[in-house]
């Protein structure tokens, strides 16, 4: 059986051949695809978009194809790319294509230059929703005048994002309308699929976490960092960095030690580095909240550097207006560190309301608050809900399991 891969990152093996950066997402991908490697009844192409001219290389018994371009092809769609497409299935000629994810196009252009070939798409984010949410409750004044100089010359601000994402989202309705099956994680992005096309097969698979997950040592209460928190990479506004500012800040006089640490995005003397109006928004926010001196930015962190972080915080929080399946919260779960996540999208199939984790309402940030000040004040309550998670995590990222579960999906999507 032959799988084409389609996805947004260049994959780690195919980055360190050709020495591309790292990318910061997309990790759920690599375990998957290297178990698929090493089975025999599997043959694997991944296809992706970098560099400036058209590739083709082997590594470790995976094809790649490597399709000129950049970010910008990907969210604008490029017509070039179907030409491209029709070359890599002549030569490869896959039974079937999966495409992860449908925030961008560049799996729509394979769809339209190749109709024939069965594809599943794995979702990921959901653009008709988060297209809804992108200004995550911020007055949209904050977005025109808090605007920078860049955002101005080159019209890449917080509006034209959300313009992108409408455009996109009308992609994404003809990606589902054209595939025969799509698997997700939960009820959520699977239900908005089958309302965009009532005829798609829906699969529920689980995903592996990055390597050095499975052999970590699990949290523990008495060698966390005291009033810590852990986060999700906070760049967008969907993300829900603001709401735990505004939470914190409600604990502040009780633990004048707390601290929250932000994965993703850099500072500067404290302060995150303005890139955009939200950045903007973000330094006002916290010098009026008094959290000056609370919040560490850590910049671009690798899987060994996010999982020391999340085993060494008192606590995650994952605050987002809109969430299919965070992976922050996955590995934290894993790991057992106590979390608390916002009650939006795919979220609550997984947390399971004080038993395994907390949930709350997205903006309600002094609920959040007293989440927070609950596992703050009861260590037992800590290691209950450490133990519960432990348990969840540990049978749904089993690794050999999920990779089989991969193989039978495409069996089945075959057969019928």
């Amino acid at each position: 059986m032959k799988v084409l891969w389609i996805v947004n990152i260049v994959m780690p093996k195919l980055a360190d051949s050709i020495g591309a950066p790292l990318a910061a997402s997309g990790s759920w991908l690599i375990d998957i695809s290297d178990g698929l490697s090493k089975r025999e009844d599997t043959e694997i192409a991944i296809a992706c978009v970098h560099g400036k001219e058209f590739r083709r290389i082997e590594l470790d018994g995976v094809t790649y194809y490597l399709l000129p371009g950049t970010g910008r092809n990907m969210l604008f769609y490029t017509k070039k790319y179907e030409g491209l497409w029709a070359q890599i299935n002549a030569e490869f000629k896959p039974d079937l294509v999966h495409i992860h994810g449908t925030e961008y196009s560049h799996g729509l252009s394979f769809m339209r230059a190749c109709p024939d070939v069965p594809t599943i798409i794995s979702i990921q984010g959901v653009m008709n929703r988060i297209k809804d949410v992108d200004f995550a409750e911020i007055p949209l004044r904050h977005y025109i005048f808090g605007r920078t100089l860049s955002q101005w010359l080159h019209f890449n601000g917080e509006i034209e994002l959300h313009r992108i994402h409408k455009k996109n989202a009308k992609y994404e309705r003809e990606m589902f309308s054209r595939a025969l099956a799509v698997n997700g994680v939960n009820t959520w992005d699977t239900s908005i699929a089958k309302s965009i096309n009532p005829s798609l097969k829906t699969y529920r698979l689980e995903y592996n976490l990055r390597d050095e997950f499975y052999t970590a040592e699990k949290w523990d209460i008495e060698k966390a960092n005291r009033h810590t928190i852990f986060t999700n990479p906070g760049g967008a506004p969907l993300k829900g960095l603001h709401i735990l500012v505004r939470a914190a800040a409600l604990l502040k006089e009780k633990y004048p030690d707390i601290k929250i640490r932000v994965p993703g995005m850099s500072g500067v003397g404290g302060n995150v580095r303005v890139t955009g109006a939200y950045s903007r928004y973000l330094n006002k926010l916290i010098k009026s909240s008094g959290m000056e001196g609370h919040i560490e930015f850590l910049g671009k962190q690798t899987g060994v550097q996010m999982m020391e972080n999340a085993r060494s915080s008192h606590i995650t929080v994952v605050p987002s207006a809109i969430e299919g399946t965070s992976l922050v919260l996955r590995e934290s779960m894993f790991l057992g560190v106590p979390c608390i996540a916002s009650f939006r999208g795919g979220i609550p199939d997984f947390v399971s309301d004080k038993v395994d984790g907390f949930l709350y309402d997205f903006p309600e940030y002094s609920y959040l608050a007293a989440r927070i000040d609950e596992l703050f004040s009861d260590d037992e309550l800590c290691r209950r809900i450490s133990a519960a998670a432990i348990e969840k995590t540990e049978r749904a990222h089993a690794r050999k399991e999920n990779v089989s579960a991969y193989v039978d999906m495409y069996k089945d999507v075959l057969e019928k």
